[in-house]
């Protein structure tokens, strides 16, 4: 069977999905709104802290990120990438459909936010841009938290 995968850290590079999970089906810009975009979780990989969700209940937040069309078996493998189990929420794609049972991967955690390090958010950065996202739109995502 397949899913629909939202992600919204450095999982938005095409080259690093394929790399962990082998060709998918496809991918679209999505958005998951009532969610903020925070970075909370450590990560011994980029040696900082990197991207995580959390859910705010106001309509107007929202997370720009990509919806991949996927087995259950390569979201598997994602899991083994990325840790916590695959969370279910409801995003927008690009052409206004509304997925109601994206999975996505949420960390439950009171860390407080830290600027990422910078090579993972430019992955971040290219990723979306790889997705046709305008590059303005994305670097405010940045610098709107940490003034880059």
């Amino acid at each position: 069977m397949n899913i629909w995968y939202f992600a919204y850290g450095s999982n938005v590079k095409i080259d690093q999905v394929r790399a962990r999970i082998g060709d998918f089906k496809l991918s679209k810009r999505a958005i998951a709104r009532n969610y903020k975009l925070v970075f909370n979780v450590y990560s011994k990989t980029w040696h900082g802290y990197t991207a995580n969700i959390q859910h705010t209940g106001n309509f107007d937040d929202r997370v720009l990120g990509v919806v991949y069309h996927m087995s259950e078996l390569q979201l598997s493998k994602l899991h083994a990438a990325d840790g916590p189990a695959p969370s279910e929420i409801s995003v927008e794609t690009e052409d206004g459909n509304e997925i109601k049972n994206a999975k996505t991967f949420v960390w439950n955690t009171t860390e407080a936010e830290h600027e990422p390090p910078e090579a993972y958010w430019r992955r971040m950065e290219d990723g979306l841009i790889e997705h046709g996202y305008e590059r303005l739109v994305v670097r405010k995502i940045f610098t709107d938290k940490f003034r880059h």
